[in-house]
């Protein structure tokens, strides 16, 4: 299973960075971290962050992830989410940072599906 207070973790630790505000730099939170997934996916196509409130986005999609984590997941909270991560898509016109986020999220959510069936 995830480890949500990691996955909150890298978050943080991501926010700290993009805000200048970490004593650590990206080498150093990537091998915290083992190069984890979700880390990645916030390290991935920062020139598109850059183009969005990156504070509300990542708010916006941990807000999205947070509410299907830790639920055994049914057909209809699957299409929930896939709507939900769809329109969120759509409001920030497909960022491609937005984008990578949402997909490893997902991705996150997946997982833990399959190991609890």
């Amino acid at each position: 299973m995830t480890d949500q207070k990691m996955i909150a973790a890298i978050f943080n630790d991501f926010m700290s960075l993009y805000r200048g505000t970490s004593q650590i730099g990206i080498q150093e939170i990537c091998k915290k971290y083992e190069n984890h997934r979700m880390l990645m996916g916030l390290l991935a196509n920062l020139d598109e962050a850059a183009t969005i409130p990156v504070p509300q986005v990542m708010k916006e999609c941990y807000g999205i992830y947070k509410q299907y984590r830790e639920r055994e997941m049914e057909e209809k909270d699957w299409e929930a989410v896939v709507e939900e991560t769809r329109v969120l898509a759509e409001k920030w016109k497909s960022n491609k940072w937005c984008v990578r986020v949402l997909i490893e999220l997902m991705g996150l959510l997946e997982h833990d599906d399959k190991e609890r069936r």
